[in-house]
């Protein structure tokens, strides 16, 4: 069973291949490759949804980090824009080097 990091990760590439809508009309073969990542993407929040109800544990989709959380509405406070800015300059680095 693939995690839900795995199943968005799937989704994004069978989205890579189609092309911009603007190309013209979607072939079946597009059409489907959307419906498979819609599919896919679905999957991936059913199982992290199942994953929260047993744990109590939800990851931020911005940041990453593992919260605790009674509801599925809000986050606690966990520095998530510190951490992304963090990654942001990380990469300036990197990039720069």
């Amino acid at each position: 069973m693939s995690t839900p990091a795995e199943l968005r990760a799937r989704a994004a590439e069978l989205e890579q291949r189609v092309p911009p809508i603007t190309a013209g009309p979607r072939t079946d073969d597009e059409r489907m490759w959307l419906e498979k990542a819609a599919a896919l993407r679905d999957e991936a929040d059913q199982q992290e949804e199942r994953e929260w109800i047993r744990t109590g544990r939800i990851p931020c989709s911005d940041c990453g980090t593992v919260v605790r959380t009674e509801t599925l509405e809000t986050l606690p406070a966990h520095n998530c824009i510190a951490r992304q800015r963090a990654r942001r300059a990380a990469a300036d680095r990197a990039t720069e080097k």
